[in-house]
């Protein structure tokens, strides 16, 4: 589409759009009169919120088309692959947050490809379990093909792995045993997965695992798959049934993927290095010759030990045989080890886990603060958490100051960290957006910059405690101080 040119134009667009109602531009009508350009229009409302940067970027580059589907508003996107896009967005309405994943374009015009991507929708429309996704609507608008889904407010296991390294015993026990919930109940519907995977597997706010992207689901046949994303996403499954005589589709290849899931959420590393040639991803002894659990991890529990080991048998018949076997097992273990064997409960949310969320198994009981840490150094990210989960923060850990915007936009934080040493022009590149979004949420931050950094700082921040500075050396205990005197003036 165009680039909107006039103010008219951008009003009548975003009316039109529903982007906008009547009653938000009344809102925002005064300060709006002041600006001289479309740009200028555009930034007042992203800084009052009535358009998020993601928004705001797509009219301002006259990429406009697609910003509403249906009765969906997208927001930001929050995922990518080959075959879709994962975007957050809400209902016009009610403003109920949802998870849209949208075709993309080049597949749009292939039926087949269309095709294979509804039937993922239809099938996992009929699922209502609380460690699967859930699909609300499926629809398209012209070349925009779509459906709507939970929203899972976190992430998936491999971005949680990136943080927390490995699980202990108990965390990676509770959620296998919610994997293979998911995996019983769709089996019971006749539907296997055939795409497991870390990323397929997310973790909702309270700790809960649900399985995402059947996209394989109903792919009964190479026929009906239809698509070469479909069979780059079988190609492992392929390879172990053809390998090991094992009938297509086959319920335990399912198992014997959960299992290089829970081996790499015990030990920190996958079975088998991940690779993107194909000639390599063919060869059986790719997914057989596998460091043993015990020798990675020598004072495992026995029963742990068994039940990966289990899993992951080359032969067939010598897994287990259905998830409903797995769960008999990995229920028994969580009984052993101390930990309940029905996933988190009410009283259970200290001890849960969330992605991008660090909290040991016990938790003072009090009030915590929800500290968002802004950091791409893993060790460091570890130290820190160490430090302050002991003195009653919650925190949850991103990689980049625009993921933190979109999180202080959404669902403000107590507090937003900077550690922006390691790279520091990202960080003042975004501080006035942050800064003003922190003053009307009056969320309290701080960045940390190196002490060769701080001229350039001064020059372009001027502090407030909603984006205050310090510079290097700082200690933990500093950075806490500081949170917990000006924090505590704006809980």
């Amino acid at each position: 589409m165009p680039l909107i040119t006039s103010k008219d134009g951008l009003k009548s667009f975003l009316m039109n759009s529903r982007l906008l109602t009547p009653a938000d531009w009344d809102k925002v009508a005064a300060d709006v009169a002041s600006q001289q350009d479309v740009e200028g229009v555009v930034k007042v409302l992203e800084r009052r919120q009535f358009l998020t940067q993601f928004q705001a970027g797509r009219i301002l580059k006259g990429e406009t088309e697609g910003l509403v589907l249906g009765r969906y508003k997208l927001q930001y996107r929050n995922a990518s692959g080959g075959f879709a896009r994962v975007f957050r967005a809400v209902s016009i309405g009610d403003n109920k947050v949802v998870a849209l994943k949208l075709l993309r374009d080049r597949w749009a015009d292939d039926p087949r490809t269309v095709a294979s991507f509804v039937r993922e929708a239809q099938i996992c429309q009929q699922f209502v379990h609380p460690n699967v996704v859930p699909i609300y609507e499926i629809g398209n608008e012209g070349r925009f093909h779509y459906f709507s889904m939970e929203f899972v407010e976190g992430g998936n296991l491999r971005d949680f792995m990136k943080i927390r390294k490995t699980l202990s015993p108990q965390e990676a026990t509770r959620c296998m045993l919610q994997v293979f919930q998911g995996l019983e109940y769709a089996l019971s519907k006749g539907v296997t997965h055939r795409d497991l995977k870390l990323t397929n597997v997310l973790m909702s706010s309270n700790g809960v695992a649900k399985l995402v992207d059947f996209g394989l689901a109903g792919a009964d046949t190479p026929d009906k798959a239809g698509t070469s994303e479909d069979n780059q996403r079988a190609l492992e499954y392929s390879v172990l049934e053809r390998g090991t005589n094992a009938p297509r589709n086959d319920p335990r290849s399912d198992i014997f993927f959960a299992g290089s899931i829970y081996y790499e959420l015990l030990t920190g590393e996958g079975p088998w290095s991940r690779s993107t040639d194909r000639d390599e991803r063919q060869q059986l002894n790719r997914y057989t010759k596998i460091q043993p659990l015990r020798n990675v991890l020598p004072n495992l529990n026995s029963s742990i030990v068994a039940a990966c080991n289990r899993m992951m048998e080359v032969s067939p018949s010598a897994r287990y045989q259905s998830p409903t076997e797995a769960i008999h097992d990995l229920r028994r273990i969580m009984v052993a080890i101390g930990d309940s064997a029905q996933g988190p409960t009410a009283g259970d949310q200290k001890k849960t886990m969330d992605l991008g969320k660090i909290k040991p198994l016990t938790m003072e009981m009090k009030p915590e603060f929800r500290l968002i840490v802004v950091d791409s150094l893993e060790k460091r990210c570890r130290i820190v958490a160490d430090y302050f989960e002991k003195h009653g923060f919650d925190l949850t850990f991103v990689a980049s100051p625009q993921i933190a915007l979109e999180k202080l936009k959404a669902e403000p934080p107590d507090g937003i960290l900077f550690l922006a040493d390691n790279d520091p022009e990202s960080v003042l590149a975004m501080h006035k957006q942050i800064q003003a979004y922190a003053r009307n949420q009056n969320v309290p931050c701080l960045a940390v910059f190196a002490t060769d950094d701080e001229r350039a700082v001064n020059e372009k921040v001027v502090p407030t405690r909603f984006f205050a500075t310090i510079f290097q050396p700082a200690t933990l205990r500093d950075i806490r101080t500081h949170f917990e005197e000006i924090g505590a003036a704006t809980r």
